[in-house]
């Protein structure tokens, strides 16, 4: 392991699923990242990595939809992010500990933490691609505000104005929202960014689904995955930061998922974040954060089977 990823990671307590293999073996990386610094209603993300590996090993292995045991994939734990003492640090910390991943061919799940991380994920991938990066949200909330709160320019709500302000809100789809303020519309009216789908719209009209997907993803796009857990309706993830009633149920969610690893589009990695264990009802939204990671990495497996 490189000297960049010794400095910043702290070992894991308990690996993901129990098991880990050594960096230079491996195809997919976890890495936690426990901070929640701007969370601004239900704090505690910080401690879903720990929780998340933790009841990881509760979760039987096998893909039933890719037929792929998650035992038979080279997964390496890394372990935590040392945090920094505010934000921008952490940030720099995290884009230095995604790049060493990347440049050494690995797919990386980042495990938060709050959607703020993200940024962090961005940078990294804009240094290895010449800033020709998309992403995929999957969000109840837009996380569109310029600040939030009292001034902050670097926060859980204003992450995806700040992604956008980077790679280009043309690189963007937003899928799961229904959450928003008045600001964040007028934003969205006044650059004309429509590549968004309201859980609604999911919900009633299942076939948007691909054909957005479709016309997002194309042949050798370098695409990066966030998952805010919230996208899911609080009855199926009670354990969030900022819950949001009307969402999508984990089936649709794993369907976007799916879909997506199955387009010719590079996935370069994913990460799940905002899960807030402090209010998890029997570790029920940890669960579902587990079972996600695992699946999609079977999916993206299966991907790079069909390819080879």
């Amino acid at each position: 392991m490189s000297g960049i990823l010794d400095f910043h990671i702290n070992p894991p307590y308990v690996f993901f699923n129990e098991q880990s293999v050594p960096f230079e073996n491996s195809d997919f990386v976890v890495l936690g990242v426990p901070m929640d610094l701007t969370s601004s209603f239900r704090p505690g993300s910080r401690f879903a990595p720990y929780r998340i590996r933790k009841v990881s090993g509760e979760l039987e292995s096998y893909c039933f939809e890719a037929h792929i045991d998650f035992d038979s994939l080279k997964v390496c734990d890394l372990g935590d992010l040392i945090a920094g003492p505010d934000v921008n640090t952490t940030l720099r910390k995290l884009s230095s500990v995604i790049l060493e991943i990347v440049k050494n061919n690995k797919f990386f799940v980042v495990i938060g933490g709050e959607h703020t991380i993200t940024l962090g994920e961005i940078s990294a991938l804009m240094n290895v691609f010449d800033k020709k990066v998309k992403i995929l949200i999957l969000d109840a909330h837009m996380d569109l505000r310029d600040e939030y709160p009292l001034g902050l320019k670097i926060s859980h709500a204003t992450v995806t104005r700040r992604i956008g302000e980077k790679i280009g809100f043309e690189n963007m789809l937003l899928l799961g929202v229904r959450a928003a303020s008045k600001e964040e519309v007028r934003f969205c009216e006044s650059i004309d960014f429509k590549k968004y789908l309201t859980a609604e719209t999911i919900i009633s009209n299942p076939g948007i689904l691909r054909e957005s997907l479709a016309s997002f993803l194309k042949p050798g796009d370098n695409i990066l995955i966030s998952i805010d857990i919230d996208v899911l309706d609080p009855a199926f993830a009670p354990g969030v930061s900022n819950p949001e009633p009307l969402g999508l149920s984990p089936h649709t969610v794993m369907e976007v998922l799916r879909e997506a690893v199955n387009f010719p589009a590079n996935i370069l990695g994913i990460d799940v974040v905002e899960v807030s264990p402090p209010y998890d009802i029997s570790d029920t939204t940890s669960f579902i954060a587990s079972r996600i990671i695992k699946n999609t990495l079977c999916y993206v497996e299966l991907s790079k089977k069909r390819e080879g």
